[in-house]
């Protein structure tokens, strides 16, 4: 049963990005396209780099929630707007974080369909989650949200 006091989104984002490479592992295995030569140390290097910085600013997201008293997850209730730590940069730094550890596997181990999936799965986030979250907390938090999303952009 759905929470009222949340938004309706349509999937749970960790899911999301779990399957994404789960679905790209079994792509590469049944139909490798070769776009990617085996992984040399500079790529491989880049990779661990953006898996690296994902990690660090997911982390950062959830800390930065924590402290501030509000809830990590969609599926419960939106307790305030935060704006600070990553959230000063993008109104998504959490999914900004696991769409990285997409495109940073994705490199770190040669795996192209991760890349390709990647911005199938922010598009997919973007409708399914993303703008159903903006609703809800424009209609919970009304003036102050969207003075904040005049504020902060929603990815970059």
């Amino acid at each position: 049963m759905a929470n009222a006091d949340s938004p309706n989104i349509v999937f749970y984002p960790p899911v999301l990005f779990a399957m994404a490479p789960i679905v790209a592992l079994v792509l590469q295995r049944i139909a490798p396209l070769g776009l990617l030569e085996p992984a040399g140390d500079v790529q491989q290097a880049v990779g661990i780099a953006i898996l690296a910085l994902a990690l660090a600013l997911g982390l950062w997201g959830v800390v930065v929630f924590k402290r501030a008293g509000t809830n990590v997850s969609p599926h419960t209730p939106a307790l305030l707007i935060v704006s600070s730590g990553p959230y000063r940069f993008s109104r998504n730094p959490m999914y900004i974080a696991i769409e990285l550890v997409q495109l940073g596997l994705g490199l770190a181990v040669s795996m192209e369909w991760s890349i390709i999936i990647a911005p199938l799965a922010l598009i997919a986030l973007h409708y399914g989650v993303v703008l159903r979250e903006e609703a809800y907390l424009t209609e919970k938090f009304g003036d102050q949200y969207t003075e904040y999303k005049q504020q902060t952009r929603r990815w970059l």
